[in-house]
């Protein structure tokens, strides 16, 4: 199950930050937030089972559970989240996976009265939500919206997190919050898969919490971050003027934009990395046929001159300014 001391410390932080119901018998420590998802994927998938996702959504959860032989269901998202009310349509489906503070890669934040629909529609059809809480913790404006755990009242929900984000991406600790009913099949399956996580790098994180540094590190970078995004967003505008559109909510370490291009996605792609560029075209996260003309932009590891000049490569690739 992980280090008990680090887990007492996850809970702490968890009920401060996230209002996340649980105690540390609930925390299981996992190597990144992907053998949360396998382990989910193995222990609760059968060939055949219906899994809804969100569309567009992340590509590792779906693999994870295409992997599992699993159907995928697809239900769309806009600017208030996942559409709760096109769950409806089906009465078959065992699971659904949700990234609700941070849609992966719209950025739409979940809306409290859907995030309160979603739970009453899990609760009636006995559906169980896997709620990835990925970058919860950089949202710029408005009031935190409680994680869905912490609204849940009939332990319908898997809560997974990461200090991946957070902290650095070579940090491959992330946790499970589960149902009762599910700690002790969960904790003898990670038993199977690698025994424990490093032991070192769990104490290490394990003061580094309990000292209060955690939560300084994330004000510090929620203000960094927030000022980078701000830039990202004032050179989009300035380049490209009303042919662009700034997708989701204000918050996470990323943004998606649609530009008004004839261009196709992969020449843009292609043609930006000549450049230098990184950019990646939003369509192979649609299940279905994407609109087209949408990118995931990244911005954390980098600093104002190059977000600025960044964004003037894009411009010349599409514009040919």
């Amino acid at each position: 199950m992980g280090y008990q001391p680090l887990r007492q410390a996850i809970a702490s932080y968890l009920s401060r930050s996230r209002a996340v119901k649980c105690t540390p018998k609930q925390i299981i420590i996992i190597g990144g937030s992907q053998q949360g998802l396998d382990l989910i994927a193995r222990l609760l998938i059968d060939k055949g089972d219906l899994i809804a996702v969100e569309e567009p959504g992340y590509l590792g959860a779906q693999r994870a559970f295409l992997s599992q032989g699993a159907c995928l269901f697809p239900i769309s998202v806009d600017k208030s989240g996942l559409e709760v009310t096109n769950l409806t349509t089906t009465s078959n489906i065992k699971l659904i996976y949700v990234t609700p503070s941070h849609q992966f890669p719209t950025g739409a934040v979940l809306s409290l009265e859907r995030r309160l629909k979603l739970l009453n529609w899990a609760q009636q059809s006995g559906a169980i939500i896997i709620e990835d809480d990925y970058d919860s913790e950089y949202r710029y404006s408005g009031h935190p919206i409680p994680a869905l755990q912490g609204l849940d009242q009939g332990n319908s929900v898997i809560y997974i997190g990461t200090f991946s984000k957070v902290l650095f991406p070579a940090l491959r600790l992330g946790y499970l919050v589960l149902p009762d009913n599910l700690v002790h099949i969960f904790t003898h399956a990670k038993w199977l898969t690698d025994r424990q996580c490093s032991l070192l790098e769990q104490h290490a994180l394990t003061d580094f919490i309990g000292e209060g540094h955690l939560e300084r590190h994330i004000r510090q970078m929620r203000s960094l971050y927030n000022q980078r995004r701000q830039i990202l967003v004032q050179s989009l505008i300035s380049q490209f003027g009303d042919r662009v559109q700034i997708l989701g909510d204000n918050a996470g370490m990323h943004l998606m934009v649609k530009i008004d291009t004839d261009m196709s996605d992969e020449v843009i792609v292609q043609n930006a990395a000549q450049l230098g560029l990184g950019i990646s075209a939003a369509h192979p996260y649609y299940l279905n046929n994407s609109p087209g003309s949408e990118f995931i932009l990244g911005y954390a590891e980098l600093n104002e001159q190059q977000i600025q000049e960044g964004v003037r490569r894009l411009a010349e690739v599409i514009l040919g300014a």
